[in-house]
């Protein structure tokens, strides 16, 4: 089978759209995370991240038995003039 030029042209139109739709996607930010994307969003270990949960700093809920951290309250925390980052 050989292509012709509109056909190269119309699979290229295609691919172009699934690249644009997958970016879009990925720029789409999620306000719950799991504990691994949060340890990864807020650059933290894993036990910091707990800590910080547990003192209150930080947002987060069991879901399914899992914990789910709110992205917001992260941010909120992290940008508040009141850190005191427990050690």
């Amino acid at each position: 089978m050989e292509l012709t030029h509109s056909d190269m042209e119309a699979m290229a139109a295609a691919i172009a759209g699934k690249v644009a739709d997958t970016l879009r996607a990925e720029q789409t930010v999620q306000r719950w995370l799991t504990l691994e994307e949060a340890v990864e969003y807020a650059r933290a270990s894993k036990n910091s991240l707990r800590r910080w949960i547990d003192a209150g700093h930080i947002y987060a809920f069991r879901r399914t038995g899992k914990l789910i951290v709110d992205r917001e309250s992260i941010d909120a925390w992290y940008s508040s003039e009141i850190i005191n980052f427990p050690t």
